[in-house]
């Protein structure tokens, strides 16, 4: 199995091993009392998660045991806590509702090919080293999703707070369709359910304000059981009923080729987003602990866990922030505090499974629309909406697109919105004039471009600054041919010291430039270009059309090679090819034409 999973660049067993080295007794108590402080709020959140992704509880027990255990080995954080997830959950609900309608049975095995695909594809990305791409997803777009699943969750979980089932006929996605399904069947709500539901919100919320780390779901989930066994209402309001109290055995998930292509876009999205889930949380822990999150690590562990927990029934799951934080704030030394906390959520639901089943579904949904307000982190959306159009834009685009749209469409729609953003920010080109400051023997001061330049100039001093590419070829294009246009300029010097790259189709457009110069007897010098640029320029052959005297690497100095520049324009326009007999200070003219 371990050279089945060998990947490039990545560890199966080094986590664990680098863990087990520095391990000890003091360590071992301080992991065993977080494990036990973390369980306590993993099984109603475990429970009510499977809820939200359309599968019994109990499946959501067994992913938190199995993929517990694996995750927490192999990842790269020490006090990454993973299992089933709150938008990882709405999200495997609905990429496999919109595969099919299909039975419960069928439903499931759906569910399980969703975790064996998903797990795959995130090997696959350890394997090609794309965990980095976790960099070009912004926070918008993260809080965006996790503000609409917010809103998704609590008015998916209407149906189990009134307790009535919603029309079973298709409609609009999202939570619009919700809304929808469940208009009809109002007029069916179960007071009493309604009242057990509000009762749990009271007490997770009133149990936040005494402490944040308290265990209030649990309570609640506790309590309304013991009042519905107590009081006898296990048959006037909906429970989560028997629940088995064996280990899943080896399954193998029953789902044909056309399921895996209907799959595969959800289990895309689950993919990237657990990704994003797990790193953003390891590297928000990190910042505190010192420890260095590796995605590619992260890729590796998260589709390792997921790949073989999919062969014991479990669903999609990542790394949870509420369980991670609680790891870490309860004194977890090492990975092991993870481990125990599995094997603690384990043994008390194996013991106590009878009881569980007098647990009501409204008080799960209860929990559930907490935790779905909690998504909506309402500080950093009033600040880009105060601070960051491009930010706001893309936020509130990724959140409208995750409450009407299906939600792995609208990671992708958000994804998509945020490169756009990103390259028409970044195609916005920037370029000054340099002048050299009167009375100074090579300083330089930076101007912004005028419209137009007048008929008097002879030389341009131009500084061209970020990545040169494709979209910025067009505007460099425009300004370059007005130069070319002018026609008291004799010499235009660009300056690339800020220049961090510069792709195929900007070449072409200095190409051009330079012919079109050459060709009216004028001249195009280069300075500050650092050598792997001057590397790109030589083998595209600009260096020999400009010429070598024409072309001046970066200095070690400040202004080096633009003084040198400046030096050689002179001599182009004055027709002189002496370079060492040029003064710079020959002129006082000179520091207002160039």
């Amino acid at each position: 199995m371990a050279r089945l999973l060998r990947v490039p660049g990545v560890s199966l067993l080094g986590p664990p091993i680098q863990t087990i080295r520095n391990y000890n007794l003091h360590k071992l108590r301080k992991d065993l009392l977080a494990g036990l402080t973390v369980c306590v709020v993993e099984i109603p959140q475990s429970m009510a998660y499977a809820l939200v992704a359309g599968v019994p509880p109990v499946y959501g027990i067994y992913t938190s045991i199995l993929q517990g255990i694996i995750g927490a080995m192999l990842s790269s954080s020490e006090h990454l806590t993973t299992g089933p997830t709150n938008t990882q959950s709405l999200l495997i609900a609905s990429a496999a509702t919109r595969v099919a309608q299909l039975t419960p049975t069928a439903y499931l095995e759906l569910v399980f090919g969703l975790t064996l695909i998903k797990g795959l594809i995130q090997v696959a990305f350890a394997a090609a080293r794309l965990g980095d791409l976790v960099r070009y997803v912004s926070r918008s777009v993260i809080v965006g999703v996790a503000a609409g699943a917010g809103v998704l969750i609590a008015v998916g979980q209407l149906p189990n707070l009134l307790d009535i089932t919603p029309a079973a006929e298709r409609s609009l996605p999202g939570a619009i369709g919700a809304l929808e399904r469940l208009l009809p069947n109002l007029g069916q709500t179960n007071p009493l359910s309604v009242m057990i539901g509000l009762g749990a919100i009271v007490v997770v919320v009133g149990v936040r304000l005494i402490s944040r780390f308290a265990p209030g779901a649990l309570l609640a989930v506790v309590l309304s059981g013991g009042v519905v066994a107590l009081a006898g209402w296990s048959q006037r309001v909906s429970i989560v009923g028997p629940l088995p109290r064996g280990f899943p055995g080896f399954h193998v998930p029953q789902i044909s080729l056309d399921d895996a292509r209907g799959l595969f876009t959800g289990a895309l999205a689950l993919a990237i987003l657990g990704l994003l889930e797990s790193v953003a949380i390891g590297k928000s822990i990190a910042a505190h602990t010192g420890e260095r999150i590796d995605p590619n690590q992260e890729f590796f562990a998260q589709g390792v866990k997921n790949a073989l927990t999919s062969f014991f029934q479990c669903i999609p799951g990542s790394g949870s922030f509420t369980r991670s934080a609680l790891d870490y704030a309860a004194g977890a030394e090492t990975r092991f505090a993870a481990v125990f906390n599995a094997l603690f959520v384990a043994a008390i639901f194996f013991c106590f499974a009878d009881y569980a089943r007098f647990i009501p579904l409204s008080s799960l949904a209860g929990v559930l629309m907490v935790i779905g307000y909690r998504l909506i982190d309402w500080r950093f959306i009033a600040r880009i909406a105060r601070t960051s159009r491009p930010d706001a834009i893309v936020c509130f685009a990724t959140i409208l697109a995750t409450i009407l749209a299906p939600l792995e469409f609208a990671i992708f729609i958000g994804i998509f919105l945020n490169i756009a953003m990103y390259l028409r920010t970044a195609s916005r080109l920037h370029m000054a004039e340099m002048i050299q400051a009167p009375g100074s023997s090579g300083t330089f001061l930076e101007r912004p471009l005028p419209d137009r330049f007048d008929g008097q100039r002879k030389v341009v001093f131009l500084q061209l600054e970020g990545d040169l590419f494709f979209a910025v070829a067009d505007e460099l294009q425009d300004r370059l041919t007005a130069l070319a246009l002018t026609r008291s300029v004799r010499v235009v010097i660009l300056r690339l010291k800020r220049t961090h790259s510069i792709d195929a189709t900007v070449l072409h457009v200095l190409e051009r430039f330079v012919r079109d110069m050459r060709d009216q007897g004028r001249h195009v010098v280069l300075c500050g270009v650092r050598p792997e640029l001057m590397r790109t320029l030589r083998a595209y052959g600009l260096i020999d059309l400009l010429g070598e005297d024409n072309a001046f690497e970066a200095g070690p100095g400040i202004f080096t090679s633009a003084r040198r520049a400046v030096a050689r324009a002179r001599q182009l326009v004055a027709g002189s090819f002496d370079i060492s007999g040029v003064d710079l200070e020959d002129s006082e003219e000179w520091a207002y034409t160039i």
